[in-house]
This record gives structure tokens, C-alpha cells and sequence, in this order.
């Protein structure tokens, strides 16, 4: 049964792979090429400010090319907000670049019914006749994202944007064992299990239930040393424990029970990590930078 599902898993995944590329081939051919340098633009917001893609540069850079009118700009936007939330605090800058042309309409749209909270700018002209970035981008179809990174060169252009989260989730991918990455802690692998021990709290609904649990955490170290951006990323090896209480339950009263102690375990991980002390910075070339971590926290 487990091979079976795992070569339906693997099917689904080239499936959608596959989807992806045929998009891409189909309506991104023209679009400019991981490695070229991202041509720079002022564009203004809605209330005139103006916005220069080179002031980001620091941070990698999500390009949303899309108008309100536009029946696929508006079925991704949903996937468009859950990439903002999950990466805005991961030094990712979201840019929408709206083909509108009218400006309530516009504004309308990103704020009011779709509540778009990133940085959104227009043109406020028609697309391919006296847009500008649709030439310098190679627009051919909306919508188009483009991943930026810091130094201002083009990490991906494409239609899909299952294309863009591949490649947000590939940042992501943790570069140093969590053995590595501890050993920055104030007083090193002693030091960081101390803290754990004298701040480690044991949720009361969790305890209840005997609740376990690995809680793997993402989170953000500044070049000060600041810790920031706390988030969970999966739970591993959850066990409710006091079984003879838990298999009273009816199958309702038990996914509640579930989710609730779920929730109470990574609320404590959070808060845990979001208490700690700076940490010693990551460094490069001999120069202090923010850096994204990943460790355990076990219940």
C-alpha cells in the first residue's frame, strides 16, 4: 500500500511538473532568462508614491504581472497571498504590477475584494500599447512572475505559479545541520540547551492528553543577531499518548482534541524561539548577515 501511494504521489508530482513546463513553453517562451539582470523601473502606487525595483535590491523579489480584468490573475491570487504570508518575513519583497487602466477598478480589486497587502503599482495604461514593462519583461501573457534575487538578476520568469513556489521553497531548504546552527546560540550546544530547559513550557491541554511532538521552525537571525520571522513548518512524529482518555472520544471530539494540541505545542514553539536571546550573526566574506535557520523543538 505505501509503494502504491508513494508511486501516486510521484506521478502527481511530474504531472504537475509537466503542467508547468508545457505553460511555460506554451506562454513564457520570450520571457527573460534565469541569470539576466532585471531591468529597472519607477512605477508609481495608488497614491502616487514612487517605486523603483533597485531600492530592493538586499532582498529577493517577486514580480506579479497581472490586471484585475484578467480571469487567471484573479484565480491565482488566492495561491498569491498564501506565498506572500508564508514568505514576507523570509527577505522576500512582493511587487504586484498591475495592466489596468482604471484606476478604481484597480484599487478596487487588490484592496477592497481581494485585500492584496503588498506593494501594488500601475502604469494605469494599456497593456502593449504604452506599458513599458511588458517590453522590458517580456509580458506576453498575465499572469507572469518573475523571482528576483538580491543582487538585482533574475532567478526564474514563468506563467505558473506553482513554478514560482518551487523556487520560493527551494531558498528555503535548510544549508547547515541543526548541530551547526546551534553552535551560534550564546554559549554554544550547552548554552541552547539550558535555554530549553529553563524555558521549555509544556502546553496544559497538550499535557491533558500527553500530547508529543517534534516541531520544526523556521526563523530569521539578523545581522545584529536579532531573532525574528518565527514560523512552523511541519510537525513530525505527533502522538497523542494518553490513549485510554483520547479513544473515549467520538471520531469529531477526537480530530478537535487533534488540532487543538496541535496548535498548542507549535504556539509554545514560537513563543519559545520568538524569547531567545541574539544569537551570534552568520557570516560572509567576514561580514555579519541575516540568515534563515530551521531546528527542532521537541515536546
Amino acid at each position: 500500500m505505501k509503494k502504491i501511494l508513494f508511486l501516486a504521489l510521484m506521478l502527481l508530482s511530474l504531472t504537475a511538473s509537466a503542467q508547468s513546463d508545457s505553460l511555460d513553453e506554451k506562454y513564457g517562451r520570450d520571457l527573460l532568462k534565469a541569470g539576466t539582470k532585471a531591468p529597472d523601473f519607477t512605477l508609481k502606487t495608488a497614491d502616487r508614491k514612487d517605486i523603483t525595483l533597485s531600492e530592493y535590491r538586499g532582498s529577493y523579489v517577486v514580480l506579479d504581472f497581472w490586471a484585475s480584468w484578467c480571469p487567471d490573475c484573479r484565480k491565482d491570487i488566492p495561491q498569491m497571498k498564501e506565498l506572500f504570508n508564508e514568505f514576507k518575513d523570509q527577505n522576500v519583497s512582493f511587487i504586484g504590477i498591475s495592466y489596468d487602466t482604471d484606476r478604481d477598478a484597480w484599487i478596487n480589486c487588490y484592496w477592497n475584494n481581494y485585500k492584496m497587502y503588498w506593494t501594488q503599482v500601475s502604469e494605469l495604461k494599456k497593456w502593449k500599447n504604452g506599458t513599458t514593462t511588458d517590453k522590458l519583461y517580456k509580458v506576453n501573457w498575465i499572469p507572469t512572475m518573475y523571482l528576483i534575487d538580491p543582487e538585482g538578476k533574475v532567478v526564474l520568469g514563468t506563467v505558473d505559479i506553482n513554478r514560482l513556489r518551487q523556487a520560493l521553497e527551494k531558498l528555503s531548504e535548510p544549508t547547515l545541520t541543526t548541530d551547526q546552527i546551534v553552535e551560534l546560540f550564546p554559549g554554544g550546544k550547552e548554552g541552547f540547551g539550558k535555554y530549553m530547559d529553563d524555558n521549555r513550557f509544556y502546553p496544559p491541554f497538550a499535557r491533558k492528553y500527553k500530547a508529543k511532538g517534534r516541531v520544526i521552525c523556521r526563523f530569521q537571525v539578523s545581522y545584529s543577531g536579532k531573532v525574528s520571522g518565527a514560523s512552523v513548518v511541519r510537525v513530525e512524529d505527533f502522538k497523542i499518548n494518553n490513549t485510554k482518555k483520547f479513544n473515549k472520544l467520538d471520531a469529531a471530539r477526537q480530530k478537535q482534541v487533534t488540532d487543538k494540541c496541535l496548535t498548542e505545542l507549535q504556539n509554545e514553539a514560537i513563543r519559545e524561539i520568538n524569547r531567545m536571546p541574539n544569537w551570534k550573526p552568520a557570516t560572509k566574506d567576514g561580514r555579519p548577515v541575516q540568515a534563515q535557520y530551521f531546528i527542532p523543538i521537541e515536546f
